[in-house]
């Protein structure tokens, strides 16, 4: 994470950390702590609003068809790990 990129953002704050690792000993870094988020729901446009429900149904027929799977961790494991 590059602190600076961070630094003045409207929609959280940067607050210091500090550890000890086993090996490298003690060290020093920054987090990002969002803001909360608002209460009220935003306001969406129809495309927007529409946009959200297809991404839905899509995942609901993605999640529907992974229960079928005998071992659905042979697919969520490599997507995972190239998320991160």
């Amino acid at each position: 994470m590059k602190a600076e990129e961070f630094a003045d953002s409207p929609t959280g704050i940067l607050i210091p950390i500090q550890g000890t690792h086993p090996r490298f000993g003690p060290w020093e870094h920054v987090a990002f702590v969002p803001s909360p988020l608002p209460l009220e729901t935003p306001t969406l446009s129809a495309t927007t609003f529409n946009a959200v429900a297809r991404a839905r149904a899509a995942l609901a027929s993605l999640d529907s068809s992974a229960r079928q799977l005998p071992h659905p961790g042979l697919l969520r494991r490599p997507t995972l790990r190239r998320e991160a």
